[in-house]
């Protein structure tokens, strides 16, 4: 990719005028890789103009979908027509097209259905997770997983904790910190991977040993450095993980029945123009994999000299996401976790 196109930032009529278009390409991401896949994709599409002429897309800011004042395609999936609805569609996390409405009104219809991806080898790990959409329809391209930061000083000592099963143990107590914002609520990678291997108990024992929600950055921040309302352990992403500071004093332990994740998926639709192609070739590029193992989101693709993860990659699954009514089931754990953390401070 010439270097000079990389320096071009991508712009978009949309952070203008507000107005929707008919989009060959959406692109939503997760903060952290937002900017940097706006940045190659531009330059990507750049290069390949001669050959395939101009691709309309968009990418707003914020995380996913709702996350920024700028995305006038938000309620696209819910009320849109298939006309209105992009060629390709990067996604991921708590996925629209996981609800109900998402799933029938878009996957079991087939309007999104199997895309053809460059030839490439899925990395062991991923292989083992078993990605596979059986329906073809969402296309892992990436992982976003969450781990365990732990200060040693503070643990001192006590056990570190080598599974997410022994974040119930009563040592723990008052003794962890969360990824968040709201002292109520999970994000849905811990609730539901951890309500899946551990029922409401489990949701119940985290909830009495979690001491506080603080944002990724902040655990970075305060993780070895003494800091009075710290923890012994931080459950954070990846991502956050490797830039912790005082390694020294602060280790990433990779839980041994595998790193929680959140996938990262393109999706194509039937009918679509054929320079749709090129956002699919460029996420499962041996480029944008490269860049995302470095960073921290496992890529699916395997690639010469790719570094094998600490260990296994763990998820929820398709049966649990097709088979459940995620909005429904979101509300009724969060209660029990609430509940527990009420009944823990009480």
């Amino acid at each position: 990719m010439q270097t000079e196109l990389l320096d071009e930032e991508p712009s978009f009529p949309e952070n203008e005028d507000g107005l929707p278009r008919k989009l060959d390409y959406l692109g939503y991401a997760p903060c952290p890789i937002r900017k940097e896949m706006q940045r190659r994709m531009h330059a990507y599409f750049r290069a390949h103009e001669a050959e395939f002429g101009q691709v309309d897309w968009f990418s707003p800011d914020g995380c996913f979908h709702g996350g920024s004042d700028n995305d006038p395609y938000d309620e696209t999936w819910k009320t849109g027509s298939e006309e209105e609805m992009p060629g390709v569609m990067s996604d991921g996390g708590s996925s629209d097209f996981f609800t109900t409405i998402g799933r029938q009104r878009w996957i079991d219809s087939e309007i999104y259905g199997p895309i053809e991806k460059p030839s490439f080898e899925l990395r062991p790990e991923i292989v083992e997770a078993g990605i596979d959409d059986p329906l073809g329809a969402m296309n892992l391209y990436a992982t976003f997983p969450t781990v365990l930061l732990v200060d040693r000083e503070k643990l001192g000592d006590k056990p570190a904790p080598k599974r997410w099963q022994d974040l119930a143990d009563p040592i723990y107590r008052g003794d962890i910190t969360l990824a968040g914002h709201d002292d109520s609520k999970l994000s849905d990678n811990m609730l539901f991977n951890t309500w899946i291997r551990f029922g409401n108990e489990g949701l119940e024992a985290l909830a009495r040993n979690a001491k506080q929600f603080w944002s990724p950055a902040q655990m970075v921040k305060a993780a070895g450095a003494r800091h009075p309302d710290g923890t012994s352990i931080y459950c954070l992403n990846y991502f956050f993980a490797k830039g912790r500071r005082r390694s020294e004093k602060v280790e990433i332990l990779w839980p041994e029945e595998g790193a929680f994740f959140q996938p990262l998926m393109v999706m194509g639709k039937r009918g679509r123009r054929p320079v749709s192609q090129l956002p699919i070739d460029y996420l499962y590029s041996e480029d944008w994999a490269q860049y995302l193992d470095s960073v921290g989101f496992p890529a699916v693709r395997s690639y010469p000299g790719q570094k094998p993860l600490p260990g296994k990659l763990s998820w929820t699954g398709w049966d649990f996401l097709r088979n459940n009514d995620l909005e429904a089931l979101r509300d009724e754990l969060n209660a029990v976790f609430k509940e527990a953390r009420q009944t823990s401070c009480s």
